[in-house]
């Protein structure tokens, strides 16, 4: 008689558990939503989360790439934005969605195509991996599809709406910090990631630069740097996860 197969040690559905509560893996300053999103059976995410700055994340895992994937990933994003008034009772912007891609490797050739689709929509693409031994939590790492610009180019683009003087003070500190902040993304929002992963993420919205964490800064989840002080507080905030990790480690 053969044994039936042992369930494994940690599946997907393991990991949307673990994710409902460390969302904070992805991007620091989203939350997931606790109900799903229901666009069509056939294009449903596998989960949905909410940015800083209120945008759908809809998540979708992938263990591989086949050419119907490129089609549902389309899919997605064209029902979403074609429906967003059916669910502004409980997404802010629901007509600005995100993508992120939840697999556990990304070919080459899978990533020149997803770096055409980045072009067209938000992509944000991470590597998911079971817990290594003597770890109890899931391995998030972000896939670059390709070299990300340098924080010049980001501010360039950024400064054809908004001025970049606070956002370039924030991103300056984040290398002479000490351990240093990570900044980290092709695409807005940048991530900044600390000794202990992702810290922050740096948004830009229509009105000016937003610091989004997964706790408060100044009581607020969403700081706007609109001024040095805003700034000063961003940088403290950094400072201080950086001096608690620093310490935890040692």
């Amino acid at each position: 008689m053969i044994p039936p197969k042992e369930k494994p040690s940690w599946d997907f559905e393991e990991f949307l558990k673990w994710l409902a509560h460390h969302p904070e893996a992805l991007e620091p300053g989203m939350r997931m939503l606790d109900q799903p999103v229901q666009l069509a059976p056939e294009l449903a995410p596998d989960a949905c989360g909410l940015d800083g700055l209120g945008r759908p994340c809809l998540i979708v895992h992938l263990t591989k790439f086949t050419s119907s994937t490129y089609d549902r990933l389309l899919g997605l994003v064209a029902r979403m934005r074609a429906e967003a008034d059916r669910f502004r009772g409980i997404i802010p912007m629901p007509a600005s969605p995100r993508l992120m891609l939840l697999a556990p490797s990304y070919p080459d050739e899978t990533k020149e195509r997803l770096a055409l689709l980045a072009q067209a929509f938000p992509l944000r693409c991470f590597r998911v991996q079971p817990p290594k031994a003597g770890r109890r939590t899931p391995s998030v790492d972000l896939e670059e599809l390709q070299p990300e610009p340098t924080i010049e180019q980001h501010l360039d683009d950024f400064a054809a709406t908004i001025p970049t003087h606070f956002a370039r003070r924030l991103l300056a500190a984040c290398p002479v910090l000490y351990p240093m902040v990570l900044i980290r993304g092709e695409q807005w929002p940048l991530i900044l990631v600390g000794s202990d992963g992702p810290t922050a993420a740096l948004h830009a919205a229509s009105d000016g630069a937003q610091f989004a964490v997964s706790g408060q800064v100044a009581g607020q989840a969403l700081l706007p740097l609109d001024n040095d002080d805003a700034v000063d507080l961003a940088i403290d905030y950094l400072m201080r996860a950086q001096e608690k990790n620093g310490s935890t480690a040692a």
